[in-house]
């Protein structure tokens, strides 16, 4: 399964680095063996990341106020202009 739309490299870079943050930073990169309670766990670590934390590659905004606002500009690393649906968070 590929976490990128178009099996574009330059995605798959961004979306592993993705993972090594929540799995590093908010330590889900430890076994749990309650399936219910890794949802959990899971979500609210998605949530923070998109959220809460500032990212410097969006000039310390957060990710759900860069899609929520479509004037912001930032770094983006996909080479094509694919019309995708909104990303809603």
């Amino acid at each position: 399964m590929s976490v990128t739309e178009q099996y574009d490299p330059y995605e798959n870079a961004v979306a592993e680095r993705i993972n090594k943050t929540l799995k590093y930073e908010y330590r889900l990169k430890t076994m749990i063996k309650n399936s219910k309670f890794a949802q959990k766990m899971t979500a609210q670590t998605v949530y923070i990341y998109n959220n809460l934390r500032t990212h410097f590659s969006l000039d310390l905004r957060k990710p759900a106020e860069v899609h929520k606002n479509p004037t912001i500009k930032y770094r983006s690393y996909r080479k094509n202009n694919v019309n995708l649906p909104e990303l809603t968070i």
